[in-house]
């Protein structure tokens, strides 16, 4: 039977005033809309067995939200499968109770509107299943993201697309599907005007190339220590047109580079990863920590290094944040957390749901050792927090300080789903 594919959007802007994404970094609630948001659906298989991946312009989303979309969805659509996944843009609603220190309820009228964009998205996505033409491409994107901490280091920055034609003719995809490793944080937390941030930028910008009737998506990979910090040259909406501009100029001769690709039906497997929690530090340990960042982050500032004061800054709330963490889990009590990964095979092509912010070499690790075509999908199906690499816990990066695993817990990880791929 031959795997059939749909896609389809719908748009989930919040009303103003709402809270904001960024761990509470915004003085204010967002005050206007700069973009729209929207929830970018994508059907595979049948319409009797559909398995749908949602993309959400969100911070993230929780396994509330999960559950919900699926319950609306399969009661139309009994064999349906659901993942929803989110861009992680900062200037988009705060929906998310794991990346909220002050969350809003989960009933709340930008989730309600997430929830109900999600769900028409998919089921037009379910009615749209056609029979098309299916093409790869992969590209290395330059001068975009970077490791945001340790610029220097090498990352694979690379863009995955997997392209829809409706005939074989067609010399542009009617559907472009992408994940792209790159924190959507473009926008500097003094914005308080809505924005999808770079993925919007993207597809905005890739439109005018390809034309206004092309439906494209793109993911956040594995992004957990890359950012723009490094590349963008300011953070007001000129950059964010300028680096969505770049990235788009570079993916658009990505296209005549694809290769057919064979799908089969979808394989789908999940799998329960209990992960060691790493163990707490003194109070004593992070006061000393928080003395010696602020010196430093000072020096920085007075030297005319942004990029690298900003580094320092984000060390510190990372400190400040731990504190809270610990004292929770103090008294919570629980030495691991259960970590659900998914894997779509369908055939050459392989996607891979993580709930949370891997770090780049990660990914990277996952893919080289898969001999299909991988594509990794960030902050789907849930939120875990970071998942660094074993020799980033070296350092005191934000990203260590935030995560809640022990070093190694981010290599077993990605061994679980190397397992689930072969």
């Amino acid at each position: 039977m031959p795997v059939l594919t749909g896609w389809a959007m719908a748009e989930i802007t919040p009303d103003i005033p709402c809270r904001m994404g960024g761990y509470g970094a915004r003085a204010g609630l967002a005050n206007a809309v700069h973009d729209a948001l929207y929830a970018h659906a994508l059907a595979l298989g049948t319409p009797e067995r559909p398995f749908v991946i949602v993309i959400c312009d969100l911070i993230g989303i929780d396994e509330a939200e999960v559950s919900s979309l699926h319950q609306l969805v399969v009661a139309q659509h009994p064999h349906a499968t659901l993942w929803l996944g989110a861009t992680h843009t900062h200037s988009g609603p705060d929906i998310a109770r794991s990346l909220s220190f002050s969350p809003m309820l989960l009933d709340s009228a930008p989730g309600q509107r997430m929830i109900e964009g999600a769900v028409k998205a998919a089921r037009e996505a379910i009615a749209h299943m056609h029979a098309v033409t299916v093409r790869w491409a992969r590209g290395l994107v330059n001068g975009i993201g970077t490791n945001r901490d340790h610029p220097e280091q090498r990352a694979d920055i690379a863009l995955d697309l997997l392209c829809f034609y409706d005939t074989p003719e067609q010399a542009q995809p009617s559907a472009l599907f992408g994940s792209f490793p790159c924190h959507p944080t473009v926008m500097g937390a003094d914005n308080l005007a809505i924005s999808a941030d770079l993925p919007g930028a993207f597809r905005r910008q890739l439109k005018m190339l390809l034309g206004d009737t092309s439906w494209i998506a793109l993911a956040t990979g594995a992004a957990g220590d890359i950012s723009t910090r490094h590349t963008r040259q300011g953070q007001g909406f000129d950059e964010l047109e300028r680096l969505g501009r770049q990235m788009a100029q570079q993916a658009y001769p990505l296209l005549s580079t694809v290769c057919p690709i064979t799908l089969s039906q979808p394989d789908i497997r999940s799998k329960v990863v209990s992960l060691e929690r790493k163990k707490p530090l003194t109070s004593e340990t992070l006061a000393t920590y928080m003395q010696l960042v602020q010196a430093q982050m000072e020096m920085e500032r007075q030297a005319g290094h942004g990029a690298q004061a900003r580094t320092l800054e984000t060390v510190l709330q990372g400190i400040q944040a731990m504190q809270g963490v610990q004292e929770r889990r103090r008294v919570e009590g629980e030495e691991a957390w259960d970590v659900v990964i998914a894997v779509a095979r369908l055939g050459e092509l392989a996607l891979v749901a993580v709930p949370g912010e891997l770090y780049n070499r990660l990914g990277a690790a996952i893919k080289e050792a898969s001999e299909r075509f991988v594509m990794i999908l960030g902050y789907t199906n849930g939120y875990v927090g970071y998942l660094p690499s074993r020799e980033a816990y070296e350092g005191l990066d934000y990203e260590v300080l935030m995560s809640p695993f022990a070093p190694g817990e981010g290599e077993r990880l990605v061994e679980e789903v190397r397992s689930l791929l072969e």
